[in-house]
């Protein structure tokens, strides 16, 4: 397959069989997003949001692109900033990895270590945008974006219903929400009978990626509309242990992920378990294994 640049190359990531004896009937796929061009899933929403404000005219050239993150965020940001020619400032929390600063330091963008949330490096950005002179800065704002969530209604969404025009179930775990709220939205309008589970932290536990919020993680405009609006058919709370335990099992089929992936892969045996799926299973895997090595050399 031939691209013209890079950016043609986010979205379409494989489809991988996971083997598990418990998953029987059922057949589980893990989508890998790491096989974007940064090595994660937020390379989507990213391209989303910067074309989106092109397209609209808020962001041009002189302009410096802005938005809070815990990481994954920011290295697409810095990525895609350096490739379309704009300056980045990334306000990341204190949960920054050693690997996502040196991504992002590689692209050249200003870095910000703010807080413990994205949600207190978010409130800074939209202070600084207030108290600098108009034209300064694009704030992207990823947690109220809503070109966050329509990135995977248009990309991730269609994507898993090529792959498996019969798919049963889609598991994976909310952060911004962006990816859930989008895919869970166009399979409800395409195909309803597809089961959709939500996974979050148990109160807890905190992996990356994935919301703690019965011990108050934001829930941002996304996540709320999908509650309201039933999208998602289940909610699955997962510990750390049931985590690391199903990432070392990927690890042995060589599937390269970090115990976000570890823990939709538990939630998906659970829920298969629970209402006795058959069919194809469609697991999000939300970034590479390089983005994790200070946790994953620690199992």
């Amino acid at each position: 397959m031939k691209f013209d640049d890079v950016m043609q190359m986010v979205g379409n990531t494989p489809h991988v069989l996971v083997r598990s004896p418990e998953a029987e009937p059922a057949n589980i796929y893990v989508k890998l997003e790491g096989y974007n061009p940064t090595g994660s899933i937020k390379d989507r929403a990213c391209l989303y949001m910067i074309r989106g404000k092109i397209k609209e005219g808020t962001l041009q050239r002189g302009m410096t692109l802005l938005d809070a993150s815990s990481g994954n965020m920011a290295c697409s940001i810095a990525f895609f900033g350096k490739l379309l020619g704009y300056s980045t400032l990334v306000v990341a929390n204190s949960k920054l990895t050693a690997d996502k600063r040196k991504f992002i330091e590689y692209y050249g963008a200003e870095l910000q270590v703010i807080g413990d949330f994205t949600i207190d490096g978010n409130r800074y950005c939209q202070e600084r945008v207030q108290r600098e002179e108009p034209g300064r800065f694009c704030f992207l704002d990823q947690l109220h974006n809503w070109a966050n969530p329509q990135a995977h209604y248009e990309t991730t969404g269609p994507e898993i219903l090529t792959d498996s025009p019969d798919v049963a179930m889609v598991v994976g775990s909310l952060g911004s929400g962006g990816a859930m709220a989008g895919t869970a939205r166009f399979l409800k309008e395409k195909r309803p009978a597809t089961k959709v589970v939500a996974v979050q932290s148990a109160s807890g536990t905190k992996l990356p990626g994935t919301g703690s919020f019965d011990d108050g993680d934001y829930i941002t405009p996304f996540i709320q509309q999908s509650m309201d609006n039933h999208l998602f058919d289940h909610i699955i709370k997962i510990s750390e242990p049931d985590a690391v335990r199903r990432t070392i099992q990927l690890k042995e089929q060589g599937i390269f992920c970090g115990l976000q992936t570890g823990g939709v892969l538990h939630a998906a045996l659970t829920a298969i378990e629970q209402f006795s799926v058959k069919g194809d299973v469609v697991i999000l895997s939300g970034d590479t294994g390089w983005k994790n090595m200070d946790r994953l050399l620690c199992l």
